[in-house]
């Protein structure tokens, strides 16, 4: 069996254990190599067939011992919340930024994000131990004269409360937790100097100090553009501004930004150069070439490069492609383009066996597929007399490549960013070229010679084409078709049907059925076509957003949204990060009515992150919190008591608020919904107490059990009173709650009401985000947690049976 192979059968197998919903135990794994090599060295001169399943044991052993490692390093659940003092190096460059507090918008602190190294913990450790883990904290509220030291390669003394990796787990959303996974944090949380004042105890040298020094004088040096500068060099792209990063994410040039292959082998050609002449000058001094110099400089930097990045997993992925074909090109071996790109998966995965759950992964690799096959057994040749018949043979190479780069991501696109830029293969054309020839040589060189006037020179000139590139591309934003929202097929046969498109017209011109592509990838515009034959069906899905609350209601004819979930301090928004991605992948580019109950950021906070992402028809508010959201939608109107809205085959009736002369801030002034479609009704309550909850009972009758309720104030002690759930009778009761979040909801005398009601219970800080899907006549719901997807980190990091409702510490509070 060929070596190629081999090596995916290696890769494959680790691909196949990272993907289980649970990993296997080793007597599992040993009794199914036992199984499978049995029969084939039994067999008589077929050993030679024990190969490639030796291959795929070791690829799988391998998978399976790395990732039960890193479950086993991850903070228990047991420590959540608790208190630590360790001894640490910072090993990010920091990231200030201002944090607004949740209840004074004018108060603005300033807070900082940073990765360290534990170096030491004071008193009790865990089980695997602190000592040695990487760690993400944050520390809030920083003094300014205490964050002048907190630098790249800095060592601290901090008190720090640490949690388990946790995030909001959301069909169609980021994986916060296999993020953090794969870059191997353990344990999240923040400074806390109300335990011990945080000591700071000297700078220790090396590639995070030296990091921060850079950064420090590109600002310094460069006359514009310095954050981007140092974007390229250092991977620091938390100083671009939010109007950079949306021109670049509109234009499809991102990646412009995002070290990755593209800046790694830029810059490797580029010392390849560089050694490639100081070769032949040691030539012409001594007369003999050294041999390999070339190759040591290509090496040397793009390994430097790649440090010097921060060596986020796309650059170390890069790092290993580019070493393969310098090795392969010194060698002048005749090795298969097939080997190569074996060779770099299977040593990709080895580094980082999850690394394919990163759209990084499947970015890079179908990029350089794409074009291994496009030009596959095709030579394109012009005549060589011709005048200027090299250059349009160059100028054709280049068109036909990023062609096939721009066919082969399209789909990736649409999975991983749910939309693509028509103008980015223009736009890249010039953009790329211009990036690599007149923006990073010089800044390379100017890092080189950073202390030196020509230094200086280097980089003012880099820092002034970039510049000229982002007005460049400003022009073209305007002139070209920008970013467009779309998702990918919903059903995995769709999605296959049109990578199998992909492929066809990555193929070279002129073999049988190649423009059938062009028929099979039209899936992905299956939202835009009218819905002909389908059933009636009513979908609620309650979103993950941690603390707070976003309902999605959806029918055939009509998409409502409840509430959008919280905005943090520091911008981040649930409507942007959370609500958009689901609505898109679910093929819902635009929402017929939102409904903000309140104006609590827990509640509102997402509005205006989602309204800048998609169109908004129609929005409900109480009272004059409508006026103050009403700007980014086309039509508005209060929620007031004994009013109706007929929403195609969705009915809601209004309980609350009884007035609309009130503010719409509080929590009694939430609007509160019955949504009834062909007999379910479903009871929306936002954050209303339990004094409205008696008045709702007694004014309201039901007309049956409401089969679906949302808990008001996500479970807390001053709501659900007896009143309410004697009067909806609900058949499924969700919290929307942060996990084991300070506010302790659901609170446990809740829990215990609803319980005792016998209504069925859920919790997002438990199970993710719910859907629960109603088809006509068909009676319950089918209902789908988030968290059951088949990633193995969240079957091994959920509560206890014993604590099912122990989301916090603080259960007494409210």
């Amino acid at each position: 069996m060929s070596p190629t192979a081999l090596l995916w059968a290696y890769a494959l197998a680790i691909v196949f254990v990272g993907s289980l919903p649970q990993l296997p135990s080793w007597s599992e794994l040993a009794t199914f190599g036992v199984v499978i090599l049995a029969p084939v060295l039994i067999l008589p001169g077929r050993g030679w067939l024990s190969v490639p399943f030796i291959a795929t044991l070791l690829g799988a052993g391998w998978g399976l011992w790395h990732n039960q490692h890193a479950l086993e390093q991850r903070l228990p659940l047991s420590a959540h919340g608790a208190n630590f003092l360790v001894e640490v190096q910072v090993v990010s460059l920091p990231r200030p930024s201002l944090t607004e507090s949740a209840f004074d918008e004018a108060a603005a602190t300033s807070s900082v994000r940073f990765s360290v190294r534990v170096l030491r913990v004071h008193g009790r450790d865990l089980s695997p131990p602190l000592q040695g883990q990487l760690l993400d904290l944050t520390w809030y509220s920083i003094d300014e004269g205490v964050l002048t030291q907190l630098r790249g390669g800095s060592l601290w003394l901090l008190p720090v409360r640490l949690k388990p990796p946790r995030g909001s787990v959301n069909p169609h959303g980021f994986d916060y937790e296999g993020w953090l996974l794969r870059r191997g944090v353990y344990a999240t949380g923040y400074v806390h100097p109300q335990v011990q004042p945080p000591q700071y105890l000297g700078l220790q040298p090396g590639i995070p100090a030296l990091r921060h020094w850079l950064r420090d004088k590109l600002l310094e040096t460069a006359e514009t553009r310095g954050e981007l500068l140092s974007a390229l060099l250092l991977g620091d792209r938390g100083g671009i501004d939010a109007g950079d990063q949306r021109l670049l994410r509109e234009t499809g040039t991102a990646h412009l930004l995002a070290i990755s292959g593209l800046h790694v082998g830029m810059v490797t050609g580029f010392f390849m150069l560089v050694g490639g002449l100081l070769g032949r000058a040691i030539g012409i001094c001594t007369g003999a070439t050294p041999r390999g110099i070339t190759l040591l400089f290509a090496l040397s930097a793009s390994l430097i490069y790649t440090l010097l990045s921060g060596a986020p997993l796309s650059a170390q992925r890069a790092l290993v492609m580019t070493w393969v074909l310098l090795l392969v090109w010194q060698w002048r071996r005749r090795i298969s383009s097939g080997f190569a790109y074996a060779l770099a998966l299977a040593l990709v995965l080895t580094i980082q066996p999850l690394a394919f759950y990163g759209a990084g992964f499947w970015l890079s690799f179908i990029a350089v597929g794409a074009l291994l096959l496009g030009f596959r057994g095709r030579q394109y040749l012009c005549q060589a007399h011709k005048r200027g018949g090299r250059l349009l043979g160059s100028t054709a190479g280049l068109l036909r490549s990023q062609w096939l780069v721009t066919v082969a991501l399209l789909l990736p696109s649409l999975v991983f960013f749910s939309g693509f830029s028509p103008g980015g293969l223009l736009l890249n054309l010039i953009a790329i070229p211009w990036l690599g020839f007149l923006v990073l040589p010089p800044l390379m060189l100017g890092v080189l010679l950073l202390v030196t006037t020509p230094g200086a020179w280097c980089i003012n000139f880099a820092a002034w084409q970039l510049d000229a590139l982002m007005h460049f591309l400003g022009g073209g934003h305007n002139l070209l078709p920008s970013w467009q929202i779309l998702g990918p097929p919903a059903e995995v046969g769709l999605l296959v049907l049109s990578a199998l498109g992909a492929v066809l017209l990555l193929l070279p011109p002129g073999l049988p059925g190649r423009n059938l592509g062009w028929l099979l990838l039209l899936p992905p515009l299956l939202p835009f076509l009218p819905r002909v034959g389908e059933g009636e069906w009513l979908r609620v899905t309650v979103l993950d957003v941690g603390q707070g609350l976003a309902v999605v209601v959806h029918t055939p004819r009509q998409r409502l949204l409840y509430d959008t979930g919280p905005i943090s301090g520091s911008g981040w928004s649930a409507g942007r990060e959370i609500i958009v991605p689901y609505l898109i992948g679910e093929g819902v580019l635009a929402l017929d009515t939102v409904v903000v109950s309140h104006g609590d950021r827990d509640h509102a906070g997402g509005f205006a992150g989602l309204a800048e992402s998609l169109p908004v028809a129609h929005l409900i508010a109480p009272g004059r919190l409508e006026r103050r959201l009403g700007e980014k939608a086309r039509r508005t109107s209060p929620c007031v008591a004994g009013g109706e809205e007929i929403l195609g085959d969705l009915r809601l009736r209004w309980l609350w608020p009884d007035s609309t002369d009130i503010t719409g801030e509080e929590n009694d002034h939430s609007c509160v919904a019955v949504i009834e479609w062909h007999g379910v009704q479903i009871l929306l309550a936002g954050d209303v107490p339990a004094e409205v909850e008696r008045q709702l009972a007694k004014s309201y009758p039901l007309s049956g059990p409401v089969d679906l309720l949302l808990a008001p104030h996500h479970g807390s002690r001053s709501s659900s009173s007896n009143a309410l759930i004697a009067w909806a009778a609900p058949r499924r009761v969700v919290f929307s709650a942060g996990f084991r979040h300070h506010f302790g909801h659901p609170h446990p005398d809740v829990v215990a009401r609803y319980a005792a009601s016998g209504a069925a219970l859920f919790s997002t800080a438990k199970s993710g985000a719910l859907v629960f899907t109603w088809m006509r006549g068909a009676g319950a719901p089918l209902v789908e947690v988030a968290r059951a997807a088949p990633r193995f980190w969240y079957a091994d990091h959920t509560d206890g049976a014993d604590a099912e409702w122990r989301l916090s510490r603080r259960s007494q509070l409210w």
